[in-house]
Parts: structure tokens; C-alpha cells; sequence
């Protein structure tokens, strides 16, 4: 005579399937994070490798450009013969810091090392300009950046080689809420005359090694100029992402990972890093959504005559003796 399970029985083992998925489920999702993670570390170490070969081509010149290039967007959507480089049609075809991927993209097999496993992509702007916001961004205080008029040179000269310390030196992070990691200026636009471009500026960038600052990035934020961490503290879920931390790409082409705290641990308080003159943020009305500043876009102007101190030892960004 067949016996059937009783309905007590049927209980206690939807039970135990039901107690084994709240553990296993759980730890799924953590091996997912930890491989997308170790994928986005390599995607970095591939990048940097490609700038490093920009500049061996380049007579040991980090890229900076701008200008518009038909068919050049990293979205092969946009490339249909149609110049895309303002107004209605997008800035796919542009050539600026918000496409830097662009100047290494030669030496890099496919676009989708660009993009971050961990992060989702902004659709609109991908679609639109060709643009990655969301994902993987340039430390533009180590290669400076080209805009009408003005050209921005890093502090130690915008070479390969003259790097300080280019093992511990960030040129790649992921930063999800901007399309590069911005600079400091000490005064707004001023500096030397370029003698290849007669009326172009040309002044000396430092890296924005403010703690505040990218704390803000991490944390919930609060008040008008969005550089203020919330109360209680808590992390964002965007900024810190799944796996809580940065994937961060240095200047000889190696690629780690540094949990939030660790990576504001080595960046230098504002009180450390401005020695003389305005602290951060300078003034509440400059900055938008995440600290970031709204004109000029990724430039933090200093007043003049700030002092900033570029021999205290914070290697991530340059700073300290080699």
C-alpha cells in the first residue's frame, strides 16, 4: 500500500527549501557582485594599458582634445554620416573630456571595456551623444582638458614619465554621476599665453584631493549645495554602489579596488590640502546634484592667491615626494 505525504511533512520541507533560499540567495548575490567586480577591474587595468600606449605613440604626451570627428561616436548608432556636435543631433561626434574614451579607443578591442558591470549606463545619453555617464570616468587633473580659448595643463606637465608616483597614482576611477573626475584651479583662467595657439590660456590644474568632496559622492547628502552629508550617515546607493567602493585604474596601467573608506582615507582633508585662502566648498551656489560644480562644468576655482600644499603624502592623487 502506497503512502502519501502528510500535509505536517509537506510543511516541513516547503520550510526548509523556504530557510535554505534566505541563506543561499543572499550569498548568490555577493558571488554575482564579486565576479561583475573582479570584470570591472580588469576592464580598468585594459584601459589604462591603452593610455599608456596613447602616450608611447604620442611623444609621451597624455591625450587632450577637442574639436568634432565625423563618425567617431562610441555609440556605432550615431555613426551614420550625419556630424553630430551640438543642437538637435547630440554631441556624438565630439572630441572633448566627455568622451575622452575616444583618445585610447584605437587601442582598445571593443567599447564595452568602457562600460561598468556593476553600474547602469545612462540610456538618454548614450543614445543621444554617444556618451557613458554611469560608469568609468578619467582623472582629468592627470591629463587636463581642451575647451575654446582656455587649455588645461596638469601641475606636473601632462607627461607619462614626469607622473609622481605612478603606482599609487589614480588616472581611472568609476565616479557615477559625472563623465570625469574633476580639477582644481587656483583663479579662473588665468595663466600663460600659448605660443602654438596665440590667445589661448594655459594654466596649471591640481587634483581635487578634497575629502569633503568626495565624501559627498559616497554619502547621502543633504542641504542646498548638496556637499553636506546627511544625519544620520549613511551610504549612497548609487555613489558607493553594490560593492561599496572604487575601482581605480593608475598611471603604470595596474587596476585595484578601494572600499569607500579606504579611498577617503587616502585623500587629504580640505584643511590639509588648502593651505592658504578659501576652503570647501568655496560657495554654495556653485555646485548641483552630487557636489558637482555647474559653471564651469568639473573646473573647482579656487580664489587667487590660494596656496595649496602638494608635498603632503597622498600618493593616490599625486601628491608627496616621489
Amino acid at each position: 500500500m502506497k503512502r502519501a505525504f502528510t500535509l505536517i511533512e509537506l510543511l516541513v520541507v516547503i520550510a526548509i527549501i523556504a530557510i535554505l533560499a534566505a541563506i543561499l540567495f543572499p550569498v548568490f548575490a555577493q558571488a554575482r557582485t564579486a565576479a561583475k567586480k573582479t570584470a570591472g577591474i580588469s576592464n580598468q587595468k585594459q584601459v589604462g594599458l591603452a593610455f599608456m600606449m596613447y602616450a608611447g605613440d604620442n611623444d609621451d604626451m597624455y591625450p587632450r582634445r577637442r574639436g568634432c570627428e565625423l563618425n567617431s561616436s562610441l555609440n556605432s548608432a550615431l555613426n551614420n554620416g550625419t556630424l553630430r556636435c551640438g543642437g538637435a543631433g547630440g554631441f556624438g561626434h565630439s572630441m572633448t573630456w566627455q568622451t575622452w574614451q575616444k583618445y585610447v579607443k584605437p587601442y582598445i578591442k571593443t567599447v564595452e571595456l568602457f562600460f561598468h558591470p556593476l553600474r547602469q549606463h545612462n540610456p538618454t545619453q548614450w543614445n543621444t551623444n554617444g556618451q557613458l555617464l554611469n560608469s568609468f570616468v578619467v582623472n582629468l587633473s592627470m591629463i587636463g582638458a581642451e575647451t575654446s580659448g582656455f587649455s588645461s595643463v596638469p601641475w606636473f606637465g601632462g607627461t607619462i614619465s614626469s607622473v609622481p608616483q605612478p603606482s599609487g597614482a589614480m588616472l581611472l576611477l568609476e565616479h557615477p554621476n559625472n563623465y570625469a573626475a574633476p580639477f582644481v584651479a587656483v583663479g579662473e583662467y588665468t595663466g600663460t599665453t600659448s605660443g602654438d595657439d596665440p590667445g589661448k590660456q594655459i594654466e596649471r590644474v591640481y587634483p581635487l584631493a578634497i575629502r569633503e568632496f568626495w565624501a559627498a559622492q559616497f554619502y547621502r547628502v543633504t542641504g542646498a549645495n548638496n556637499c553636506t552629508i546627511a544625519t544620520p550617515q549613511a551610504k549612497d546607493p548609487v555613489g558607493a554602489g553594490a560593492h561599496g567602493g572604487v575601482i581605480t585604474g593608475m598611471a603604470d596601467g595596474s587596476a585595484k579596488f578601494l572600499a569607500v573608506d579606504a579611498f577617503l582615507g587616502k585623500t587629504p582633508r580640505a584643511s590639509e590640502y588648502v593651505a592658504s585662502g578659501t576652503g570647501f566648498p568655496a560657495s554654495a551656489g556653485s555646485y548641483s546634484t552630487n557636489c558637482r560644480p555647474t559653471s564651469p562644468q568639473n573646473v573647482y576655482i579656487l580664489p587667487n592667491g590660494t596656496t595649496l600644499n602638494m608635498g603632503i603624502n597622498y600618493p593616490l592623487w599625486g601628491l608627496g615626494n616621489p
